[in-house]
Parts: C-alpha cells; structure tokens; sequence
C-alpha cells in the first residue's frame, strides 16, 4: 500500500506544531514516517516535510523546537496587506490565477527583508540542502501571474530556493527569484494542497490552519476519498490554537506549540 504525508502552513509556530505531532504519534506507536512514498509540503510543512527526511531523528528536531536559542527573524509586518491577503484567503479569494496575481502585487511592493537575508534563515533550518530520496512535492505560487506551481528535485530548483519559495508569505517575506521569477507561498491557494496526494492508498494530513470550516480543504480531501484513499488528519484543536496566540511567525511561541502538538500526536485517533 502507498502511503503519503501532507503538510500544511502554519508560519513557525506551525513547524514547531507539526514536529510535535510527528514525534506525539510516534510516542503512540503510530511511525509515519516509516513507509513513505511521498511527502507534499506547503509553507510551513515545506520545511517540516524536509527535515523529516534527512537523517535527524524526530527527537532531536522537536528539541531544536524547543530550544530558547533560533535563527528566526521577526519580520515587519503590514497589518493592512496582511489583513486584505487573508481576508480574501478566508473567503475563498484565492482561487484563481487572476485572484492570485492580484495578491502577488501586494507582496512584490511589500517592504521586507532582502532575500539574501530571509534565505539564510532557511538555509539555517535544514539539516541538509539536497533534495531527499524519498518523493517531496513542495508548492508556491508566481508572484506576476498567479500560477500556482509544484517543486521536485526534477525541477532543477535548488532545495533552499524551494522552500524559501514556499515559505515566502506575501507581504510579510520578499518573494523569492527563481530562473527570472518571482515566488510566493503555496499555502495562498489552500493551506494543506492535499490534491497533491492523488493516486495514493493512504494519506496522512497533518494540517495547524485547517481547523474549522475550509471548503477548499474539505473538497480535496472528499475527492481523495472518492477516488479511494483512506485518510487520517490531524489539526490544531481549540487548546492549540489559544496556547499558540494569534501571530504564527513569532518564533517565542515555538516551544509551546510542539508541545501541543506532541500532546495531540499522542491522542490522535489513528
């Protein structure tokens, strides 16, 4: 049987979250990562989804989570872009390539940190920055044209450069240029991309912003149902989310948010 894991976005709270869940569902007898076929990671699970496939155990990178010592960056936050992005994320606005390049506009005329800048912090995340052996789908979005587009290690895209992409949250994170593009985060078209995981027998989704009501989400996964996977998901609950607070990219949250996510891994209903 064929097994994939999506990972969704989250912001740093979201990869402290997601290791916690890892770890907690190991604890649990449940290793997911044992039999993996492929790992589709978006925004936060993009890197989360990379780090598992290295060579460090889950242990050591939920300790790197709970560490009072990081190499994240705060960034400069425009509330009033930011509220305008996800508002229309909510909403169901970000359908659309047309939808998509309208917020691409937005990001490109943020004020941000340089890229050099935002790429050596993801550059400092990974344990390695050469694509893994096992299948990983990572997701983004052009800045210019809305276009919602996948990496693999056949897209001759740097590892680094990937994630940086998918990680680069419009308006909060420089878009990211690759081969003459601008890139932002995949997580703008839905947070978890689960789509991705078509044509497998069992996926596993692993999800801190599909909480409540996403009717993207939940068409995706009803139509991964339909055509035959068996699924098994895992969101931040009520508690979490309290406990996280309402920034996800403040890096002082990191530890209590894999913490709570261990505390689910543990309770889930695998």
């Amino acid at each position: 049987m064929s097994h994939a894991l999506v990972l969704g976005g989250g912001g740093v709270t979201g990869i402290a979250w997601e290791t916690g869940v890892l770890l907690g569902l190991r604890d649990a007898g449940h290793d997911v990562l044992s039999q993996l076929d492929l790992v589709v990671g978006t925004s936060a699970g993009s890197t989360v989804g990379t780090q598992i496939l290295s060579n460090i155990d889950l242990e050591d990178l939920f300790a790197r989570q709970t560490a009072d010592n990081h190499n994240e960056i705060s960034p400069l936050l425009d509330l009033e872009a930011l509220a305008i992005i996800f508002g229309e994320m909510a909403s169901g606005g970000t359908t659309t390539d047309e939808q998509r390049s309208r917020i691409g506009e937005l990001a490109l005329n943020a004020t941000t940190v340089d890229e050099r800048t935002r790429r050596t912090v993801i550059e400092k995340r990974l344990p390695s920055h050469d694509w893994p052996t096992v299948p990983l789908i990572l997701t983004a979005i052009d800045a210019v044209t809305g276009q919602f587009v996948t990496w693999t290690k056949d897209s001759g895209v740097s590892l680094v450069d990937a994630i940086a992409s998918s990680c680069a949250v419009p308006s909060v994170w420089p878009c990211v240029t690759i081969d003459g593009h601008r890139y932002y985060d995949g997580g703008l078209r839905n947070s978890a991309n689960a789509y991705l995981a078509q044509g497998h027998e069992n996926v596993t989704v692993i999800a801190p912003m599909t909480g409540g009501p996403s009717p993207i989400v939940d068409a995706e996964l009803q139509d991964l149902t339909a055509s035959g996977s068996a699924i098994r998901m895992v969101v931040a609950d009520a508690e979490a989310i309290d406990a996280m607070g309402p920034n996800s990219l403040d890096p002082r949250f990191r530890r209590i948010a894999a913490e709570h996510g261990r505390r689910q891994g543990r309770s889930a209903s695998f």
